[in-house]
């Protein structure tokens, strides 16, 4: 899809992006199926759940590869 903004700010600043993309929807539906059957242990990976508020902590511990992945919770 073409780009609805221009990306010069970013260049000029030097700015790194970085994205990702590791699913499409049938790969989606099959894990969240695993998820609800238990059949896929998610708790080797999760480095664990913090509030919103606190989600620099979290960053921080995937930074310095203390963990693999953080559950950020808003507050409800």
């Amino acid at each position: 899809q073409p780009l609805n903004f221009s990306l010069d700010p970013l260049v000029q600043k030097n700015v790194t992006l970085q994205g990702s993309f590791s699913h499409n929807w049938p790969i989606w539906e099959r894990v969240l199926a695993l998820l609800a059957s238990g059949k896929l242990d998610v708790r080797p990976i999760l480095g664990g759940v913090w509030a919103l508020e606190s989600w620099h902590e979290a960053f921080e511990k995937m930074h310095h590869g203390e963990i693999v992945k953080a559950v950020l919770r808003p507050a409800s």
